[in-house]
Order: C-alpha cells, then sequence, then structure tokens
C-alpha cells in the first residue's frame, strides 16, 4: 500500500488538472496551471497514479454507496439513540423521500468520478504509447471495472440514467466538475451499457489471475461485480428491462463459480479478524477501500458512543456499571447513528457475528435502563501515542458474499443452498454449529433464510436494501415489501408489524431526483411516482 500514500499528492495534483483541462472545449483556451491534461500521460507512472486517484474517488463516495444499500432498509434506529443523542437522517431512515426531500443531490456526485474514468479509458485506450498491450490491458480492465460499478449503483438507485462515456464538457457552468446531462437513458439502455463494460473489464483481466492490490479494482472485483450484475437482471424488473430468469441467473452461476474455483479466497476462520484494522486485506476479502492514519480516515466514530454520556451511565446486560471507555476509542465517538436492538437481538448468543458487530450495553442512571448498542466494525484502532484513528478499511466485496449469491442462484434455480448457507453458519457458530444447520424445504424459505443470513454477516457493508429488493416471497414479490424483511423498533416486539416500504410506495424503490438537476436540463425527467 506504500504507493497509495506516495502517490496522493501526484493523484491530488491530477484531479486539479482534470477540473482545470476539462472546460477547455468551452473556453477553447490552453491550460494556464502547468499540470494540465497532457502533462499527465507522458509515463507509465503518471498513468498509475491516475488509477490511484480514481481509486482515491471511489473511496471518497463510500457514504452515497452507504446511503444507496444500507441506511434505509429497516435496520436503522431513529429518534433517539441509547444514550440520548439525536439520530441523524431520520426522513432517509424512514424512508420519507419525496420530491422536495431527495437525500441525496446531483446523483451522489457519482458523474464527477465517471468523467475521470472516461478521461482514463479515451487516454489509455487512444494515447500512451509507452504502455505494452499488456499492461495497456490490464488499466483498461480496471478502468471499465470502475465505470460498470459507478453506473450499477446508479442503475439501482435510479433505474435508467444519463449514459455518458467520451470525457468531454460541452454544456454544463464554466468551473463545473461534473459531466454535462442529456436525456435520461431507458433502464434496459443503462444495463445494456453496464453489461458490456464488465464483459469487456472481464475479457481484458482475463489474463491477471486475481492479482493486485486488495485495495485496487482486480478480476476479483469483476467477477463479483459481474455476478451481481446477471443475478439482479434476472430477478428484477425495472422500467423497461423484465426480469430475465435461467438465462442470466446460468451466467451470475458460471462466474461466482469460476471466482470460487480459483482458490483465491477463502472464508476466514475468524469473521472479527475480517475487519482488524491490523491485517488489512486477508484471504477473504476481495475489493476494500484503504483509510489510513496519514491519509484519509472513515467516519464511523459516528456509529460509536460519546464518552461523555457513557461514562457512569452505561451497565452491561448483567446491569454491572461499565468502564467509561470500554472500546479505548478515547473521546471520539458521537452516537448518530444506531442500529436497532431487534437487529442485535436477533443475532444467536452462539453467533460469534454478534460480539464481532456489535457493543451492546445498557443506558441511564436508574432502572429501566434503554437496551443499546454500537457497531464495532469499522473501529480503527488507538496508537501508542494515545489517538484512536478511523483506519478501517471498508470492505465492497468479500468471499462470503460469493458464496450467499451463489447460494441464492441456485434457490432461483430450484436447486439446494444448503452448502453455501451453512459454510456461513459454520464459520458464524464455530464449535456451537450443531443445532444451527440449514435443511432446504421450500424456495420460499430459503430466500428468507438467505436474507437473514445476509443481514447478519453483512451489517454496515452497504447490502441490504439492495437484497430487499432482489430476494423475494413465495409470490415472486420483493421482500421490501414483506414484514419479513423488517425489524421492528421495539426490541420487546417478536416481529414488525410493517414492510420497510408498502406496496403502494413501490416508486420509492428508486430514488428521486433533486430539482437542481432538472433545471440543468429539461431532458431530464423525474423518478416515475414523485
Amino acid at each position: 500500500m506504500n504507493k497509495h500514500i506516495q502517490a496522493t499528492l501526484l493523484g491530488l495534483l491530477l484531479l486539479l488538472g482534470l477540473s482545470t483541462s476539462s472546460c477547455k472545449g468551452l473556453l477553447d483556451l490552453p491550460p494556464i496551471d502547468h499540470h494540465s491534461e497532457g502533462s499527465f500521460w507522458t509515463s507509465k507512472a503518471q498513468v498509475e497514479a491516475n488509477l490511484i486517484a480514481l481509486h482515491s474517488d471511489l473511496r471518497g463516495r463510500y457514504s452515497v454507496i452507504r446511503a444507496f444499500g444500507e441506511l434505509r432498509a429497516g435496520t436503522m434506529k431513529v429518534g433517539t439513540a441509547a444514550t440520548g443523542e439525536q439520530l441523524q437522517q431520520p426522513e432517509l431512515k424512514r424512508n420519507l423521500l419525496s420530491a422536495e426531500r431527495v437525500s441525496i443531490e446531483d446523483w451522489g456526485g457519482l458523474y464527477s468520478c465517471i468523467l475521470r474514468v472516461n478521461l482514463f479509458i479515451k487516454k489509455v485506450s487512444d494515447d500512451c504509447p509507452f504502455l505494452s498491450e499488456a499492461e495497456r490491458h490490464l488499466l483498461l480492465g480496471k478502468g471499465y471495472g470502475l465505470r460498470a460499478y459507478y453506473y450499477f449503483l446508479l442503475y439501482r438507485a435510479y433505474g435508467g440514467v444519463p449514459l455518458e462515456t467520451e470525457p468531454v464538457v460541452a454544456t454544463k457552468p464554466v468551473g463545473s466538475t461534473d459531466h454535462y446531462y442529456k436525456a435520461r437513458s431507458t433502464a434496459q439502455q443503462t444495463l445494456e451499457l453496464i453489461r458490456q463494460d464488465i464483459d469487456r473489464s472481464e475479457t481484458l483481466l482475463a489474463s491477471s489471475a486475481y492479482e493486485g492490490s486488495k485495495m485496487e479494482w482486480t478480476l476479483g472485483a469483476t467477477k463479483m461485480l459481474k455476478a451481481e450484475i446477471y443475478l439482479w437482471s434476472a430477478k428484477v424488473t425495472t422500467g423497461d428491462h423484465t426480469a430475465t430468469g435461467a438465462t442470466d441467473l446460468a451466467i451470475a452461476r458460471r462466474t461466482l463459480e469460476e471466482l470460487i474455483n480459483s482458490n483465491k479466497y477463502q472464508l476466514e476462520s475468524n469473521f472479527a479478524s475480517i475487519f482488524d484494522p491490523t491485517k488489512r486485506g486477508g484471504d477473504e476479502v476481495i475489493l476494500a477501500l484503504y483509510f489510513d492514519r496519514n491519509e484519509a480516515t472513515n467516519d464511523y466514530r459516528e456509529y460509536l458512543y460519546n464518552q461523555i454520556r457513557f461514562a457512569g451511565a452505561a451497565r452491561d446486560l448483567n446491569g454491572d456499571l461499565l468502564p467509561d471507555d470500554p472500546l479505548n476509542i478515547q473521546g471520539t465517538g458521537r452516537l448518530f447513528n444506531e442500529y436497532k436492538y431487534s437487529l442485535v437481538k436477533s443475532f444467536d448468543e452462539t453467533d460469534t457475528r454478534r460480539a464481532a458487530t456489535f457493543f451492546e450495553f445498557q443506558a441511564g442512571r436508574k432502572a429501566p435502563y434503554r437496551l443499546g448498542s454500537v457497531m464495532k466494525k469499522y473501529i480503527g484502532r488507538t496508537y501508542p501515542d494515545g489517538k484512536h484513528i478511523y483506519d478501517s478499511q471498508i470492505i465492497l466485496y468479500r468471499y462470503a458474499d460469493a458464496l450467499l449469491m451463489l447460494a441464492e442462484v441456485k434457490n432461483a434455480l430450484g436447486e439446494d443452498p444448503s452448502v453455501e448457507i451453512n459454510a456461513i453458519r459454520q464459520r458464524a457458530y464455530g464449535a456451537a454449529f450443531a443445532g444451527h444447520e440449514y435443511t432446504h424445504t421450500t424456495a420460499e424459505a430459503a430466500e428468507l433464510a438467505i436474507l437473514q443470513e445476509r443481514t447478519k454477516e453483512f451489517v454496515g457493508e452497504y447490502k441490504r436494501f439492495f437484497d430487499l429488493i432482489r430476494l423475494q416471497d413465495g409470490a415472486k414479490k420483493p421482500l421490501v415489501f414483506s414484514i419479513e424483511g423488517n425489524y421492528p423498533d421495539n426490541p420487546n416486539q417478536p416481529k414488525a408489524s410493517t414492510p420497510v416500504l408498502s406496496e403502494g410506495e413501490a416508486y420509492k424503490v428508486l430514488w428521486p431526483i433533486d430539482r437542481e438537476v432538472m433545471s440543468q436540463d429539461p431532458k431530464i425527467k423525474q423518478t416515475p411516482g414523485y
């Protein structure tokens, strides 16, 4: 990872050069800054620095990925935290989206990332004669993979979106860092571009044998994304795209089995070790976002206790007073985001994922105490100088996801998904696995079992809202419309009384577009239903 640190300054200068040069078509003048577009494409080292900058872009958008995939999936508490703080983003967590309350503006800023990927693809394709063909293929394979990832995020969030594959700014105001807008493409057109990109990426990376840093796009990431795209296409109808069923399920299956049979990844024996900030890029990790004390840190202090409120007021589950700072976070926490305690309770006590994911407590000066928890996955670490740094990697793809996606594919094809589900459970329960085995009965029961397993496995990993749309009940309706897909606000209730979304709110599966975007181009129409 040294190259990530060493190239940060060069990458930042590169982005400055790109933003300066992006307006050249409008002004028809040469850039004043000597860090121009052309000056950064004269050596392999500069191209690699550009690639690092693209991954820095991806890291900079993790809060958008979290909003799309995690925050409105029925697991987040709203109102007041167990320790008294006012929890953030209540409207998003309650799914109170509207044309006036869009929560995410300007497509989440993803088009500025796409613009830079487009320039990278164009330059590596058409210029850079110093690159060998093998080097060119590797770089382009990463570029097409990144672009497919961004567009797939947008597709799942908005359905059809503006498609732009040329790094040109034509009608946006001077000084804008975004792409120029054009008519919103249909869902099917968007999906076709995504498929083309991910297939190109797979072909170009075919000879790379999964090699490369796990903090950088690799063939493994391409295989995971391709499987996810085709599984989604097979099961989810969006706009003018009708779920394809067996045809795309077969492609997803083949892709997953190729990754699994490569023997390049395996489950960690200890679930907690996946998230240990001192053990980056373990055997299970396929793609992660890199954080470092000297580079960039994550924002998961907002998922941990405020020591001032916690000290002297928090007890363990037996009622005994806890130390003032049991997780040694040195007063850095702010509990602005808390998971529902009903989710925490859904984990069996012998499931090792429970303690690895949550630190549980009771809060209050006197009984009855309020049950609460904080999320530990991205907790970072305290250094010898006493400073606590949030430098945990944020994982986008790992091997457990491949196994559970394969279980889902098998179930959709009418096969028994027990092997894959039980591989995950066996790691979770360890010596206590006996009695927790999954036994296959019906496809409907298997969909629920897969959702429950994915929920417990991937808390905080930006997957659950997408899972709720893709996984289905016996009538083939997404579980986002079923009470089985939600968790009750009251931890004493056995199950939720309402789904995450009612069927009358089906349009909220997709996000609204903010008025500023639509005002810039009348061809951009609001998401249907808003």
